[in-house]
């Protein structure tokens, strides 16, 4: 979940799901942004949605979980196929290495101020 108090519409500006699997892989089982922020209200606010993906890619590098995926729909399928580097996403995704090691890189370097 992502936080912020001084949000207007509201504390909460995102959430993701995500379960391990009996293999060691992680399901996203959803992920979602503020209405507000999709809607371009003021304050602009942008890159909830991929700070979370990102968070999670560089949970699953630190648990050594090789595989994350997740089902995309109509909308949201734009949104993942920018964020993974990958034109083709359609109804579904696997983000697996060497993307997962990509956006926890990135999860580090913008969010946490850690370079490599």
């Amino acid at each position: 979940m992502v936080r912020a108090k001084w949000f207007r519409p509201s504390p909460i500006l995102g959430i993701a799901q995500c379960r391990r699997t009996y293999c060691h892989h992680f399901i996203l089982e959803f992920l979602a942004v503020h209405p507000a922020i999709v809607g371009q209200v003021q304050p602009r606010v942008s890159g909830i949605g991929k700070g979370l993906v990102y968070g999670i890619a560089e949970i699953a590098n630190n648990l050594g979980v090789e595989l994350i995926w997740g089902e995309a729909t109509a909308n949201s399928a734009p949104f993942y196929s920018h964020i993974l580097f990958e034109p083709a996403i359609k109804d579904h995704f696997f983000i697996e290495q060497p993307t997962l090691v990509k956006c926890g890189k990135e999860f580090r370097e913008k969010f946490c101020g850690e370079l490599d």
